[in-house]
């Protein structure tokens, strides 16, 4: 994307999106609803259509736009084309209808055929193997890290979930929705009052005292991996068992299903590669911040398993 995003006029969004056709919706969420476009050379791309809401339409609008239009990594979806277009419509009154300017924001990004992390956990990952998972896992991470530790002003993205991740046609896993980032010229803790990011991805100095920093994408991290190796229901069932009972249990259920995918050397580095993937995760969501891993160290620590 060398060139950065190109304006799309409102027109178009709606001839490639069949008029924002409800059978065309992909998902929706907090600030907008997304629809699957498909460009006259038949190429597919993600519209996203953000809701209005008086007082915050441009600020969330330039908000998400500014967070992605300079990012470049494949681990971070690819915003393609943007639409900030106000134009009149006949709209009802008080029975009569009046002409008042209305104003579209749209976002276009990449589209991503295996839709989101969260699709495939609630599908029990149709019965993904330990490579794909494993890989999964890292290119998160690698996005994280790109964001916290590659760029001149680091990018919290503050609603790390398996719906905000998405896939594409080979399964390489795409950090999406930075409706909530905010850019830290600093690594240091905040105070907000703001509410940011999902219950159940949020660490308890946050919960309990309003504070943000690095390590809040690296609890919701943890929370991210450990769904990714033991289900959905994985984080309420380490959160009532020791580390040990866990690993143990998950690292046994894992040697089970790995010994019909390998054997040998493979079947040790990849039992090895469980470990290590549970150990990180219980580490990212320690209840005291400072115990957390950074997400250099993280990668460094999955990287050193594939040796």
């Amino acid at each position: 994307m060398a060139d950065g995003p190109s304006r799309v006029p409102l027109h178009s969004l709606e001839i490639m999106t069949d008029n924002f056709s409800q059978g065309r919706v992909l998902g929706s969420g907090s600030y907008g609803k997304v629809y699957l476009g498909a460009r006259e050379d038949g190429q597919k791309i993600a519209v996203k259509i953000l809701h209005d809401m008086p007082g915050h339409d441009d600020v969330q609008f330039d908000k998400e736009f500014y967070n992605l239009v300079n990012l470049q990594h494949q681990n971070i979806v690819e915003l393609v084309g943007y639409c900030h277009e106000t134009r009149q419509e006949y709209l009802p009154y008080n029975k009569p209808k009046v002409l008042a300017n209305v104003t579209k924001r749209a976002l276009c990004f990449e589209y991503m055929e295996n839709g989101s992390l969260s699709d495939c956990l609630s599908d029990e990952f149709k019965g993904h193997g330990w490579r794909n998972r494993y890989a999964i896992i890292k290119g998160i991470s690698n996005g994280l890290k790109y964001l916290h530790e590659e760029l001149k002003t680091p990018i919290f993205h503050l609603d790390l979930k398996p719906a905000n991740i998405l896939l594409d046609k080979k399964m390489i896993p795409k950090i999406a929705d930075f409706g909530l980032s905010r850019f830290f010229m600093e690594d240091k803790s905040y105070s907000t009052d703001s509410p940011i990011g999902t219950r159940g991805y949020l660490p308890p100095e946050f919960i309990d005292h309003g504070i943000i920093s690095n390590k809040l994408d690296i609890f919701s991290l943890g929370v991210v991996v450990i769904k990714i190796i033991a289900g959905s229901k994985g984080h309420c069932r380490s959160a009532e068992m020791t580390s040990e009972q866990f690993t143990e249990i998950v690292h046994g259920n894992w040697m089970t299903r790995l010994q019909s995918e390998a054997s040998g050397d493979l079947l040790e580095s990849y039992s090895e590669q469980v470990n290590r993937c549970i150990v990180i995760a219980l580490s990212c969501v320690e209840d005291d911040r400072q115990k957390r891993p950074t997400i250099g160290d993280i990668v460094n620590m999955l990287t050193d398993t594939e040796t």
